[in-house]
C-alpha cells in the first residue's frame, strides 16, 4: 500500500504558503517596489518636470538707436547673459539709425510689424499711445522713480532706463593755465569761454553744427532751464507768442545768441561734425564740450585721453549765484510693448529683468548713467567730483510736449536744433523771433 498521509500534508502546506504569499506580493506592488513601480513613478515624474522647462523657443526683437547702447549690450554680453536665465529666449538686436528710428516705427506700425519690445523716448509716447500695452502692474513699473511722471491717458506705458543730467565737459589742465573757476553763473560761463579765446591756444566750445543735433544742450534745454519748468513746451502750446522778449524761449536764445556771435564755438562750427568736435575735445584742442552724461562712457573708449585731466560741472543759466540753479535732468529710452507682440508675456519678463539688480547695476555702472529704480544707485567715478557742488540746486526733469504741443510743432516744422544753425550763420535774430510768432500763433489759431 502506498503512504497518502505524508503526501496530502506536503500538498495542503503547499497551499497555505502560496495563500499566504499573494497578498504579500499585491502589497509590494501596491506600495511600489523599489526597482519596478516606485521607479517607474519617478520617471513618469521627471518626464513631466522636463516637459513643463521645455518651454517653446521665443524669439524677442528689440531696436535701437544708439551705438553706444549696442557697444555696451555687446560687451556686457547682454543676448547671452540674458539666455542663461531663460534658455528658450533669444534677445534679437537691430539697430537704425537714430535720425530715422521713429520714422521707422511709425512706418512698421502701419503695417503692423512692431518689435517685440520698442524703445521710446519720452517725446514720442503720446504719438504710440494707443498702440502699446499698459505697463502699470509690472515691478520695474512699480520700483521706477519716474515712469508714473509721464504716464498717457492716466497708465505707464513705458519704463525709463536711465536717468543723467547734462553737463559742460572741460579740460581740468586749460582751467588751470588760465586761473578760471568753475563758473556759477551765465555770466561767469560767458566770461571763461572769452578767456579762454583770447589766449589764442584753444578753441573755447567744441560744437559739431554740422549735424545740427550737437547744439541740443542750448538750444533744446535753455528755454526750460530759463522758466525752471521741465514740462515748457507744453507751456509754450498755450501761448499765442512765445517768442517775445521777456518769455522764457526768448531770454534763453538771447544768451545762446551771445555764444554763437562772440564765435566761442570756433570759427566754423557749422563745418564741423560731431565726430570731429569729440575728436577736438579729447586731443585738447578745445576746452570744453557740452554733452550729456552719457558722454562719460565715449571718453573713456577714446584712445590717448587723459581721464584724470576732464571734469564736469553743470551748466550754469541763471544770472546770479541767490537765484535757483536749475539744471535738466533727463530720462530717456522708455521699454514699451507694442499690443501687436506675439510674445508680451516674455517681454514683460525681459524688462523685469533688464531692470533687476544684477543686469541693471552693471550696465548703469559701465554707461556712467543714474539709475531709475529706487532701490539702486550708481557710482558714476571721479570725473563727477564736485559737479553737483552748487547753491540752490533745482533739478528740472525734462518732458516732451502735450498733443496740442506736436500738433504746432509739426504744422510749423518747429525745429529748434535747425534754429540753432541758423543763429550760427548769422540769421537775424529779431526777425527770425518775429516769424515764429507769426507761424506759432496761426497754427495755435487752428487747433481742434
Amino acid at each position: 500500500m502506498f503512504n497518502v498521509r505524508p503526501r496530502i500534508t506536503r500538498m495542503l502546506s503547499l497551499i497555505m504558503i502560496s495563500a499566504f504569499m499573494i497578498p504579500l506580493l499585491s502589497a509590494c506592488t501596491s506600495k511600489g517596489d523599489p526597482g519596478t513601480a516606485k521607479g517607474q513613478s519617478v520617471q513618469s515624474d521627471t518626464q513631466q518636470e522636463q516637459k513643463i522647462e521645455e518651454k517653446d523657443p521665443v524669439t524677442l526683437k528689440i531696436p535701437i538707436w544708439s551705438t553706444i547702447t549696442e557697444d555696451l549690450f555687446t560687451k556686457l554680453d547682454l543676448v547671452n547673459e540674458y539666455k542663461k536665465e531663460h534658455p528658450n529666449v533669444t534677445i534679437e538686436l537691430e539697430l537704425l539709425k537714430d535720425t530715422e528710428y521713429e520714422n521707422t516705427m511709425k512706418i512698421r506700425n502701419a503695417a503692423k510689424e512692431l518689435p517685440d519690445i520698442m524703445p521710446l523716448k519720452s517725446v514720442w509716447l503720446v504719438n504710440f499711445k494707443d498702440n502699446i500695452l499698459p505697463l502699470d502692474d509690472l515691478d520695474a513699473a512699480k520700483n521706477n522713480l519716474f515712469a508714473a511722471d509721464f504716464k498717457v491717458n492716466d497708465h505707464i506705458l513705458g519704463i525709463p532706463e536711465s536717468q543723467f543730467n547734462e553737463f559742460v565737459w572741460y579740460r581740468k589742465s586749460i582751467f588751470q593755465e588760465y586761473g578760471i573757476e568753475i563758473p556759477k553763473t551765465w555770466g561767469e560761463f560767458v566770461t571763461a569761454a572769452k578767456k579762454i579765446k583770447d589766449g589764442g591756444k584753444y578753441i573755447p566750445i567744441a560744437m559739431g553744427g554740422k549735424d545740427a543735433w550737437p547744439n541740443y544742450p542750448f538750444n533744446e534745454f535753455m528755454p526750460s532751464l530759463v522758466a525752471g519748468d521741465g514740462n515748457y513746451w507744453t507751456t509754450m502750446a498755450t501761448m499765442d507768442e512765445p517768442f517775445t522778449k521777456g518769455q522764457a524761449f526768448y531770454d534763453a536764445y538771447v544768451k545762446i545768441q551771445e555764444l554763437y556771435d562772440g564765435q566761442l564755438m570756433g570759427p566754423d562750427p557749422l563745418g564741423v561734425g560731431f565726430d570731429q568736435s569729440k575728436l577736438m575735445f579729447g586731443s585738447k584742442q578745445a576746452a570744453i564740450i557740452a554733452l550729456g552724461q552719457w558722454f562719460g562712457s565715449d571718453l573713456k573708449s577714446m584712445k590717448d585721453v587723459d581721464i584724470n585731466d576732464i571734469g564736469a560741472f553743470l551748466l550754469p543759466v541763471r544770472d546770479s549765484e541767490s537765484d535757483p540753479f536749475n539744471t535738466i535732468s533727463m530720462v530717456d529710452t522708455f521699454f514699451t510693448i507694442p499690443k501687436t507682440s506675439k510674445h508680451p508675456e516674455e517681454a514683460k519678463e525681459f524688462i523685469n529683468w533688464f531692470f533687476s539688480e544684477a543686469w541693471y547695476s552693471k550696465y548703469l555702472g559701465e554707461a556712467q548713467l543714474q539709475s531709475t529704480m529706487k532701490d539702486i544707485k550708481i557710482d558714476l567715478g571721479s570725473m563727477f567730483n564736485g559737479a553737483f557742488d552748487v547753491s540752490n540746486l533745482n533739478y528740472v526733469l525734462y518732458k516732451g510736449g502735450s498733443e496740442n504741443y506736436k500738433k504746432i510743432e509739426s504744422a510749423i516744422k518747429f525745429d529748434v536744433k535747425k534754429m540753432g544753425q541758423d543763429m550760427m550763420a548769422g540769421k537775424n535774430f529779431d526777425k527770425m523771433m518775429q516769424a515764429k510768432n507769426d507761424s506759432w500763433k496761426d497754427a495755435r489759431s487752428k487747433l481742434k
